[in-house]
This record gives C-alpha cells, sequence and structure tokens, in this order.
C-alpha cells in the first residue's frame, strides 16, 4: 500500500519542505501533535517520501503500544539503515550497542550512557556524509531507554539532521484533557518548530470521504458525515465506510460507537435522558430542555465529564460523535416518544418546520398529521429557495411510506436541486412507470436527463430528453427548460449542428401580441441562441444578447447554465470579450448564492476563471477555482471534478508550474475521453498545448491538438472560441514544418472572421499567417500579418494576445538580424504578460530578449538562471527555488546545469563565491557608478 493522499495539510508540508531544507546546513526539528485520527501519520508518511526523493537518508520508527515496554524496540529500527557502520564503533560501544540491540549477550561496561554514545557516533558520522532525516511517529509510544538514547544521540549532532516527531494529544474526540507533547530536540533547540494540526476544512473531510468510499456519497450523507466527523479524517474514513457500506447515514461504526459509549455510559441517566431530548432537537436550548424535563440540573455531569458544554442558553455537544452516540444508544421506541413530546411542544409558524420533522420521527408509518405537515413545511421551503431543506422533508415522507409518483417525482426535483445525481435519478425513475399525464412524464424524464448528464451518462441524458421534448409541448416554459437541458448535452457530448436543428426558431423583435410564452422562457431561448450560433461561426449576436438579457427575469427557478446571463458571457468568453464577459459572471454566481440555488453553479465559476485568467485577475481566478473544487469534492459524478482539474491545470499552467501543469491536463484529458465528451478535452488540452509549446516541443502539440480541431470542425464548431486552440496548433504546425497544414486550418476560419469582423479571431489569423510566411521567408510580408495582429488586439483585455504576438515579432525581428527591433519587441511582450501575471510566456519572452541582446558582461547568464542562481547562492534548496519561482524543481536544476556550465563551476559552494557582489572600488559606494 502507498502514501495515502495528503488532503488539506498544505502549511504541514510546507513545514516538512522548511525542515528538510534547513536540514541541508545544519540541525532542525519539526513536531506534529494532534489528537488520535487528526493525520499525523499521513503527513509522517509524507514527509518520509519528500526526503527520499531529495535523497535524504531516512532513520524511521513507527512505534505501538505493545513495544512500549520492550527495551530499544525503536531505536533498533531507527538504526537499521546503519547496521554495516556498527563495525567502525569503538569496541566498547560496539558491544554496548550489539547488547541492546539483542545481537550479543550484554557483556561488561555497558549501559544507557554507551548506547546513546554509540548511537550518536552513528548518527554524527551519517550526518556528515550528508543530510540526515530521523522520524519517529507516535513518539508517544517510543520506550522509554529508546527515547533516551534517541535524544541523546540527536542532541549530540550539531551536522545535518531533519529531526521529525509525531505525538498525540488526548485520546477524546473532544472534551478530553490534553496530555504533555512529546518531543526530541536538536542540538539547538532554537530550530525546534511546534506544528499542531488543526482540524481539516469541511471540503477537506468530504475529498477524504470520497476517497474511501470511491465514489461521491449522497449529498445528506455527505453533510452529515462532515459534521459529524468535525474535521478529524480517522473520523471521516470510519463514518464513510460504515455509512457507504449502509446506503443510509445511520449509527455509528463499532469503533466509533466503543469510543463514545466510554464517555457516556458513565453519567446518571438523567443526564442521558437530557442528552437524548437535546440529540433529538435542532437547537437546544435550555428553556426548551426545561420544557420536557422540568430542569436542566442534570446537565452539570455532561459539562464535568467533557461531553457537552452550556452557552449563550444553549447546550452544545463537545463533538458531534457524542449526539450519534446518544442517539444510537437509545432504543426506537424511546426516540419516537421524546419526538412526539417535542412535536406537541412546538407552536407558531416559526416552528412548522421542526414541529413537521418531530412528527416524522415520532411517526411508525405514514400518519396523516406528520404528512400534511411534512408536505406544507417542504413547499415554503421552496418557496423559499431551500431546496436541500426541501430535499429532507421530502425523504422523510418517502421513508413513511407515502410514495405516491407524484411525491416521488417532487423528492426526485428537490435530490437534483441538492445535487445528489444518483439519488434523483433512482426516485425519477421509480415514479416514471406511474406517471400518465404527459408533462409530469415529461419533468420526469427531464429530471432523469439532468442527472444522468451530470453522473457522466451523456448518451443517456440525451435519450431521456429527446423522449421529454416532444411531450413538454403544452407548457412553453418548460419546453424550454427541456430544451436548455438537452441543448447543453448535445453540446458537450461535441453535436452542435444537432443543438442548432433542436433551436427554436423565435423571433427576438417584441411581438405587438406579445410572445407565446413568458418572458424568462423566451430570454432563456434568446440566450442559448446567442451561444450556440457564436460556437457555429455566425458571429455575436449583439442585439439578441441585449434581448435576452433585458427580458431576463431573475425569479425563474432554472439551473444558472440556461441563463441568459450566463449563455451571452459564454459568447462573449468565446468572442475574446472576456472583459466584459467576466462582471456578468460575477452577478450569475452572486444570483446563485443569494436564492440558494447553486445547481450548475460550476460552469459560472469555471467561466469565471477562464476570463479571469486572460485578464490577469489571478487571485479572483484562484478564488473561483477553489469555490469549483469544494463543489466537486461534495457532488456526485464526475463531470465538476473534471471541470476543477481543467481549471486547475489552466491556472498552473499561467503559472508556469509546467510539470504539475502538465501531469494534471494529460490525466484529465484522457478522463474526458473515457467519458465520451472527447470534445470537452480541448479544454484541459489547450492548457497542455500551451505549456508543451512553450518548452519548444511543437511535434508533441501538433499530435495533441490536430486530432481535437478535427473533432471540433466535424461536430460543426465552426468558432475557435471554445478551447482557444487555434494560435498555439498553428504555431505547432509551422515549428514542426506542416506550414501547408497551417495554411489549411487558417483558411477554414477566414469566412468566420469576414463574417464576423471579430477582433480577437482576426488578430489570431493575422498571428497564423505571419508564421506561415515566415516559414516561406517572407519578412515583409509576415511582419505586416503581425502588425495587423497587433492592431486586433489594442482592446485593453487582449494584453496576452498582445504579448503573444510581440513574441513572434521579437523571433522574427531576430532571424532578420534586426536586433534592436527584435530587443524591443521582446520587453513589449514581457512587459504586457507581466501585467495579466502569466509566467510561462513571460519566461518565453525574457529568453527572447536575452537571445537578441547577446550574452551578458561577465557571467552570460540569462535574466532566469540569474535569478536561480541567485536565490541557490543564498542557501535555498531547489524545491524552495521553485517554489519562490512557481516553476518545478526540475526546471530549476537544468537553470542551475547551464548556468554551472557558463560560470565553470561545479558546486554551490563555489556558486556563492561567484555570485557575492564584489568589493566597489574607492569612490563609488556614494554614487553607485564604477569609475574604472
Amino acid at each position: 500500500m502507498g502514501t495515502p493522499r495528503v488532503v488539506g495539510r498544505s502549511e504541514a508540508l510546507v513545514a516538512v519542505d522548511d525542515l528538510l531544507g534547513a536540514a541541508e546546513v545544519g540541525p532542525a526539528a519539526l513536531a506534529l501533535s494532534g489528537p488520535p485520527g487528526i493525520g499525523k501519520t499521513t503527513v509522517w508518511l509524507a514527509a518520509l517520501d519528500r526526503a527520499r526523493e531529495r535523497g535524504v537518508l531516512v532513520l524511521a520508527s513507527r512505534p505501538v503500544p505493545a513495544e512500549v515496554r520492550l527495551e530499544y524496540s525503536g531505536l533498533r529500527e531507527v538504526l537499521d539503515p546503519l547496521s554495516d557502520a556498527v563495525v567502525t564503533l569503538p569496541l566498547p560501544q560496539q558491544r554496548a550497542l550489539r547488547a541492546a540491540l539483542g545481537v550479543e549477550p550484554s557483556g561488561p561496561g555497558g549501559g544507557p550512557q554507551l548506547v546513546a554514545a554509540a548511537a550518536g557516533t552513528l548518527l554524527r558520522d551519517a550526518a556528515a556524509r550528508g543530510p540526515v532525516l530521523l522520524a519517529v511517529d507516535d513518539l508517544q509510544w517510543l520506550d522509554p531507554s529508546s527515547r533516551q538514547a534517541i535524544a541523546s544521540a540527536c542532541r549530540r549532532t550539531p551536522g545535518r539532521l531533519a529531526i521529525l516527531t509525531s505525538a498525540r494529544t488526548s485520546d477524546a474526540p473532544a472534551g478530553g484533557d490534553d496530555v504533555p507533547v512529546a518531543v526530541i530536540e536538536p542540538a539547538d533547540p532554537r530550530t525546534l518548530t511546534h506544528l499542531p494540526l488543526a482540524p481539516l476544512a469541511p471540503a477537506d473531510v468530504a475529498a477524504v470521504a470520497r476517497d474511501v468510499a470511491g465514489r461521491p456519497l449522497a449529498a445528506t450523507t455527505m453533510e452529515r458525515l462532515v459534521e459529524a466527523a468535525d474535521g478529524n479524517p480517522l473520523f471521516a474514513v470510519q463514518l464513510a465506510e460504515h455509512w457507504g457500506s449502509r446506503g443510509t447515514p445511520d449509527g455509528l461504526p463499532a469503533s466509533l460507537r466503543a469510543l463514545v459509549a466510554e464517555r457516556l455510559t458513565t453519567l446518571p441517566h438523567a443526564t442521558r435522558d437530557l442528552l437524548l431530548t437535546a440529540a433529538c432537537l435542532a437547537d437546544a436550548r435550555l428553556d426548551a430542555l426545561a420544557a420536557v424535563h422540568g430542569d436542566v440540573e442534570a446537565v452539570a455531569a455532561a459539562e464535568d465529564a467533557g461531553v457537552a458544554r452550556v452557552a449563550d442558553g444553549r447546550l452544545r455537544f463537545a463533538h458531534p460523535l457524542f449526539a450519534l452516540g446518544v442517539l444510537d444508544a437509545a432504543p426506537p421506541g424511546r426516540r419516537r416518544e421524546r419526538h412526539r413530546q417535542l412535536a406537541d411542544l412546538a407552536g407558531g409558524a416559526a416552528d412548522d418546520e421542526a414541529r413537521a420533522r418531530h412528527l416524522a420521527y415520532a411517526a411508525a408509518g405514514p400518519e396523516p398529521a406528520a404528512l400534511d405537515a411534512l408536505d406544507a413545511a417542504a413547499d415554503a421551503a421552496r418557496r423559499r429557495g431551500a431546496t436541500s431543506v426541501a430535499a429532507e422533508l421530502g425523504e422523510l415522507t418517502l421513508g413513511l411510506g407515502a410514495r405516491s409518483p407524484q411525491r416521488l417525482l417532487r423528492a426526485a426535483q428537490d435530490r437534483l436541486g441538492t445535487d445528489a445525481y444518483g439519488r434523483a435519478l433512482e426516485l425519477a425513475a421509480e415514479a416514471l412507470p406511474a406517471l400518465t399525464s404527459p408533462l409530469e412524464r415529461a419533468g420526469a424524464l427531464a429530471t432523469v436527463g439532468q442527472a444522468r448528464f451530470r453522473l457522466g451518462d451523456i448518451e443517456g441524458a440525451v435519450s431521456a430528453l429527446q423522449a421529454a421534448l416532444p411531450l413538454a409541448g403544452g407548457d412553453p416554459g418548460l419546453h424550454v427548460s427541456v430544451f436548455g437541458d438537452l441543448a447543453t448535452c448535445l453540446l458537450n457530448s461535441g453535436r452542435l449542428e444537432a443543438a442548432r436543428a433542436e433551436l427554436p426558431e423565435v423571433d427576438p423583435a417584441p411581438s405587438p401580441a406579445g410572445p407565446p410564452m413568458d418572458d424568462g422562457a423566451l430570454a432563456e431561448l434568446l440566450g442559448a441562441r446567442v451561444v450556440i450560433d457564436q460556437l457555429a461561426g455566425l458571429g455575436y449576436h449583439d442585439r439578441i444578447a441585449r434581448r435576452a438579457l433585458a427580458l431576463e427575469s431573475a425569479d425563474r427557478v432554472s439551473p444558472a447554465i440556461r441563463w441568459p446571463t450566463v449563455n451571452v458571457a459564454s459568447a462573449l468568453l468565446f468572442s475574446g470579450r472576456p472583459g466584459e464577459a467576466l462582471p456578468l459572471l460575477a452577478g450569475a454566481e452572486r444570483r446563485c448564492v443569494d436564492r440558494g440555488q447553486e445547481t450548475d453553479l460550476w460552469f459560472v465559476q469555471f467561466s469565471t476563471v477562464r476570463a479571469a485568467i486572460l485578464l490577469g485577475e489571478l487571485t479572483t481566478a484562484a478564488e473561483a477555482a477553489e469555490r469549483l473544487d469544494e463543489r466537486a469534492g461534495r457532488t456526485e459524478g464526475p463531470v465538476l471534478d473534471l471541470m476543477s482539474r481543467t481549471a486547475e491545470a489552466h491556472l498552473l499552467a499561467w503559472a508556469g508550474r509546467t510539470d504539475e501543469a502538465a501531469a494534471t491536463a494529460r490525466r484529465t484529458v484522457a478522463r474526458f475521453g473515457a467519458l465520451g465528451a472527447a470534445h470537452v478535452a480541448a479544454l484541459p488540452a489547450a492548457a497542455l498545448a500551451s505549456v508543451l509549446l512553450a518548452a519548444g516541443d511543437a511535434p508533441s502539440v501538433v499530435t495533441l491538438l490536430r486530432p481535437l480541431e478535427r473533432l471540433l470542425a466535424g461536430a460543426g464548431y465552426r468558432h475557435p472560441g471554445f478551447a482557444r486552440h487555434l494560435p498555439d496548433l498553428v504555431e505547432a504546425l509551422v515549428t514542426a514544418g506542416e506550414t501547408g497544414e497551417a495554411a489549411a486550418v487558417l483558411d477554414r476560419y477566414e469566412p468566420v472572421a469576414a463574417h464576423s469582423g471579430e477582433a480577437w479571431l482576426r488578430g489570431v489569423l493575422a498571428r497564423g499567417r505571419s508564421a506561415v510566411a515566415a516559414a516561406d521567408a517572407d519578412v515583409a510580408s509576415a511582419r505586416h500579418h503581425l502588425e495587423r495582429a497587433l492592431s486586433c488586439f489594442a482592446a485593453p483585455d487582449l494584453g496576452y494576445e498582445r504579448g503573444r504576438a510581440l513574441v513572434s515579432l521579437a523571433r522574427l525581428e531576430r532571424h532578420a538580424r534586426r536586433r534592436a527591433a527584435a530587443v524591443a519587441a521582446a520587453r513589449r511582450a514581457v512587459a504586457e504578460l507581466d501585467a495579466v501575471g502569466c509566467v510561462l510566456w513571460r519566461r518565453v519572452a525574457q529568453d527572447e530578449a536575452d537571445r537578441s541582446s547577446g550574452p551578458r558582461s561577465g557571467t552570460a547568464l540569462t535574466a532566469m538562471e540569474e535569478r536561480v542562481c541567485a536565490l541557490a547562492a543564498r542557501g535555498l534548496t531547489n524545491r524552495d527555488v521553485a517554489y519562490a519561482l512557481t516553476m518545478s524543481p526540475k526546471t530549476v536544476e537544468a537553470h542551475l546545469a547551464r548556468a554551472y556550465a557558463k560560470l565553470g563551476i561545479r558546486s554551490r559552494a563555489e556558486l556563492g563565491a561567484r555570485m557575492s557582489p564584489a568589493p566597489s572600488p574607492p569612490g563609488t559606494e556614494a554614487t553607485g557608478k564604477d569609475n574604472t
């Protein structure tokens, strides 16, 4: 079994890297601490992997409670990799150590001091040869003799020694007494860092649970799991295994039940009874508890035991597991009776939902009073946009046995709104055979289609939605909704022409007689037409877009992916106008959040990432990507995760983190292909192509993008803005010597550019024509095309395109031996790419500037080589330099190798000497000028 995936521990991993970096020059220590299950061992194992990747010698021990009385058992593990060096020890130390480790019988003169001295000698010798990591997991279980010897050896090792320990602070889920954190100090105690591991964020808990389950859990199950785990990854693992196998978030696994019962069974009966009432309440106010029990004096025992605490007039469990444990231990009849008492006490409109829940939990079957209360509360929740509440209440209704097809359909639609796609599909499929009304059947089929799409079954989704479309004709609003979902599926399966064929003909102009549908539905149709026609190469319909936005109804309930605002923003983004798209997308996200309507919010967030990157608003892009990733982590189906990985690949590529970007993009391209959405693979492929092209690997770019270009063209995509892959494909084809094919690709898009007059597309084609002309040695024509491209890219939100065009111009001028013009163009490119934060192509531009300006005096290093060498000369490791300059460690190694060759040096010591500033000649200190 490999090392577990590290989730949500970036701070700890940075601390590990700092530890290993510091140990390259002297002793350092990192002490991890936290309660059981918080993830100490996962970080500890990851640290060992990172150390081995650096070539660090690892001496490790993982003691267990049974070994705490076994003398020197931990020391034996730690010194095992050094066993061959024992023969180099002085004879008394050899004998003492061999006896301690059980290799030979104990002889005269041995003892703890001599064993510690022997361990210290081995450790110092190892640290003199190279960096060493001495790592002990669960230090509290290390036997005392080993701890004494290891601690003594570490204190006496001033060399390159990193010490990593982990220790637990409490055995209780919460409320227990912390124990002192055990540590092993280095030779210099000032280099010891304490790092208590905090609870994981909810999104990270969900990611851990998903890894264990091997599939996304139902939304309600995941919500309860995240609440119950309370940031503890081990609890998340155990709950995911237990609830995932049962299919429902009920009960506790045996391990957690025993842990909780140990604390609860010691409490008086009156206290446990009061805690049962508190566990049955969503808000355990003291007055509510008193209404049931007369007083709340029994809570004192729970506080004393650390099970619960009172604050602000409420009783709160010290950990959610205690509430689950109380409910798990109570007999079902007793729980039902308590809920019935609480239902009788609930009163007023504000308590309608709480009363409905208590009645449901008190009922043993479909009791009319409970069903009526649940239906009324669910309707109220839908009206206020609380879809998740409606979904929970609907499940309670079904659980009581009230499973009419109408109730099943409503529950399925509610579940769809909470991203519980598997459950929505299950409920809709159960309802469908019993539904006879065409509109109800259309609604059920539409729900099936939406759920299948999000679960990755695109063909099944298309089939269901095509069956629903004719049945929805009697309701224009429903008909538009079904078409919108069908168009989304067709577009995502590469069938643009089929989507256009299904698009109803609607006159965008106002009609005196009024449209045959409400304005909100008409606006959605018009918005769909704008984006579909844009992709089909028919241009951006400004008049239709403005009409769609004017008619859009913020009160219309529909997925965000169908909103006119979102479709118009997409069309603007595809047409090279990210500056106009981004404000629309920001407004759409606010609307989603304000209404609690988060279905398809992922599409808004993904589009936001794309637009913000192009504008250089990288904080906005990173925050949107983080929200998208968090949402993907708690959503069923592969679609959201794939879009999140695509956003990640683009951000990594833009930041110049090439190895990570390439790996992420390659995996995502392959997964899209396996899903049957090969054309959507063009999105991550574009990020990969940019990385490859910046590295000079044009043949790989051609191999990657050529089939995708043909696939998109065959699917009816006449505009290249969907993936923005065209510029890199043409440049790669020309570089690879395929100028004829490059010209043919450009010819394919010329009519679209002529028809639309779109500045971005005209500029892209002009840059491509320049590359073809340059390959044909027609420098004048190539220069003319680039000047046209730069004119087309004059808009403020096309800074990235200007930068890329200027890089091409710098190369052209350099090959034409116009050095001054080449340097000027390259420096302008650097400035443009700096302005949008594109590290990847800024490096290319800087390298072009360095080439054109010739070797620098003295070192002849490029600007990037100088930056790398300057940081390395200060003592930073390759990983530290990579982090500082947002590149990979391998790229740092490549820069250093070239710099060493240029400088004629072979070590970092020589580099430090060469990079140190020379003393200033006399008289130059004040002016900073060289007087020679």
